[in-house]
């Protein structure tokens, strides 16, 4: 979940930064969803805006990036899509309900070696496409949301699994405006961490990094964000992320900072 506008810092839309949009768009749209169970005026809707969206890599040498997207979005009774993220409920159609998805999303994790001039010799990084699993199991006091995932695309056939428990802190009480709170611990198998982090023999034979084999890890971290709607129509969306790095992956060579923070500020229109 994300924060920022401003100066774009790159014209090319990185995957990265895509991929915190849709986390983004789907956290604080799940937590409506959840505040918004007893609502009659619920309805399926197509929802388009814009977003300036921001992120600091843990990669060396690699600036952070910010971008202006446009986001799209629709939610029926059983299908959601977020921009790169697709979600089909089995159960839980009811606003409210817990609910089994099929879930199809992108990686959030990339690299563009060429960005940086302190990593000659090592390969990019490339997106990567994950499917699976996702339950949503609203609560009186949070929610929780789980989800575990394969690639689908053949960069890594690695594994992704994420518990989330976010919950209100302030809200109104007629829920037009909402800030949110939450935890987050994730799970990257030996195949996609060694993928995304990892040095290959032959990158180290022609490169200054020595060889390095990252195992399965488990990182934590939190998250902030909220709305404020201000019609049935319009409403803004902004979100953040802090995501402390596993040390497995801090000690990577082509890593050097500990930790990710990512930013997301967007206005929808839903139609």
């Amino acid at each position: 979940m994300f924060l920022q506008t401003g100066i774009i810092t790159s014209i090319k839309y990185s995957v990265f930064t895509i991929a915190v949009v849709a986390f983004a768009i789907l956290s604080i749209c799940s937590f409506k969803q959840a505040s918004a169970q007893d609502s009659e005026n619920a309805k399926s809707a197509w929802s388009a805006g814009i977003a300036g969206i921001g992120s600091l890599t843990p990669y060396r040498g690699v600036s952070s990036e910010s971008l202006i997207v446009p986001i799209v979005a629709y939610e029926g009774e059983r299908i959601i899509w977020r921009g790169p993220s697709f979600q089909y409920k089995f159960t839980g159609t009811e606003r409210g309900e817990p609910s089994l998805r099929l879930s199809i999303e992108l990686a959030p994790n990339e690299l563009e070696a060429s960005e940086s001039n302190e990593l000659n010799g090592i390969e990019d990084r490339n997106l990567s496409f994950l499917a699976g699993l996702r339950y949503v199991y609203p609560t009186a006091y949070g929610q929780f949301n789980a989800v575990y995932q394969t690639d689908i695309t053949g960069e890594h056939n690695g594994q992704r699994g994420a518990l989330n428990f976010e919950r209100p802190i302030f809200q109104d009480p007629q829920r037009r405006w909402m800030i949110n709170a939450g935890v987050q611990v994730e799970y990257l198998s030996s195949n996609y961490a060694d993928y995304y982090f990892g040095i290959s023999r032959e990158e180290a034979a022609r490169s200054i990094f020595e060889e390095y084999a990252v195992g399965a890890v488990w990182q934590g971290g939190i998250t902030l964000g909220g709305y404020y709607q201000f019609n049935q129509d319009w409403q803004v969306i902004v979100s953040t992320r802090f995501l402390s790095l596993a040390s497995d992956i801090k000690n990577s060579p082509i890593v050097e900072d500990d930790y990710t923070i990512d930013g997301f500020i967007g206005v929808t229109y839903q139609f």
